[in-house]
């Protein structure tokens, strides 16, 4: 099972509450080596994410555009100045992003090996007899 990264306002509207309460990382500091949170991580260790608090998204033509604001941790330690509630988070349309529990719509199941990669096989004609 892997999810797959999308840019962030179609993210959170496909996450409860349009995302409201998520924690969502850029999938480039996954490929970096930062430490990102897992669905089994805990709030208070020690990862890069952006906790979601507000967000206003727009859809236009079947496309999802928007902003959202939130608290930034870096390596466990709050970055959002504290005399502030949440800032904006910044390149949302720029990066993909992945949030700590994926939303069922964006997660790929690997295909098992040969199971549906050959349809069946039409039974066999049997032989005719040579006359």
């Amino acid at each position: 099972m892997r999810a797959v990264s999308v840019k962030l306002p179609q993210l959170l509207s496909l996450l409860p509450r349009d995302g409201i309460g998520a924690s969502v990382y850029a999938s480039r500091w996954a490929g970096k080596g930062l430490p990102v949170p897992t669905a089994a991580s805990h709030e208070g260790d020690a990862t890069c994410r952006w906790d979601v608090k507000k967000v206003r998204l727009v859809t236009k033509d079947g496309r999802v555009t928007g902003r959202a604001w939130g608290v930034l941790h870096w390596k466990g330690k709050r970055v959002t100045p504290e005399d502030k509630e949440y800032e904006r988070i910044r390149g949302g349309l720029k990066y993909l992003w992945q949030s700590a529990v994926p939303p069922p719509l964006l997660v790929r199941h690997p295909r098992r090996a040969g199971a549906a990669a050959e349809p069946e096989a039409a039974p066999a004609e049997p032989a005719q007899p040579e006359v």
